[in-house]
């Protein structure tokens, strides 16, 4: 696994948490959507075993076959 994966979501969660607790909002009620332009199915796959849960592509034709 590509460990620079890892290390964005991660401080990408971290930096949710921290604005949303500056915001008095509660972290686990936001949804961090993944998105996949551009992106081969290996590292979309890697960001899934990350924990990546929620992904987005803005072309449908992309989509499909990923």
């Amino acid at each position: 696994m590509d460990e620079s994966i890892v290390a964005n979501l991660r401080w990408v969660r971290e930096r949710i948490v921290a604005a949303a607790e500056r915001s008095g909002r509660d972290p686990s009620r936001i949804t961090l959507v993944v998105v996949t332009k551009g992106v081969t199915t290996d590292r979309i796959r890697e960001a899934v075993a990350a924990g990546a849960t929620v992904l987005g592509e803005n072309r449908v034709q992309e989509a499909w076959p990923k």
